[in-house]
């Protein structure tokens, strides 16, 4: 009798969402009418730029836009700003360019501190 009633659950799911199939998309065809209204700045402003649009015009009909945008939008904004790199990692090798990997330069000595401090003076 169980296995019966599993079968039915899962007919009535399948015909519910076949049923509910035009809705999803009339649903999804209008989120895209609504963000392709939207200039520029107001996409930038939700972290979404043209091209992105267009790629989720592409989605199957049934598909929500809005979850693939979302993503999209999430993963602009994860590489939005990188940690900037740092100035030494310890091992005194040099990596590359601008700098990267070089010890900071070390405070000047009291020689020169005082020759800058002279200099200052006589001014």
């Amino acid at each position: 009798m169980i296995p019966e009633r599993g079968v039915w659950r899962t007919i009535g799911v399948g015909a519910r969402r076949a049923a509910s199939w035009p809705f999803r998309v009339a649903a999804a065809r209008a989120t895209m009418r609504t963000l392709a209204a939207m200039d520029r700045r107001e996409l930038a402003d939700i972290g979404l730029n043209s091209s992105d649009l267009r790629d989720a015009s592409a989605l199957a009909l049934d598909r929500d836009p809005t979850v693939f945008l979302a993503q999209r939008a999430r993963d602009r904004q994860a590489h939005a700003f990188p940690a900037p790199p740092t100035a030494w990692d310890g091992d005194g090798a040099d990596e590359g360019r601008h700098g990267l990997g070089r010890r900071p330069p070390s405070p000047p000595s009291s020689r020169v501190r005082s020759a800058r401090a002279a200099a200052l003076r006589t001014g």
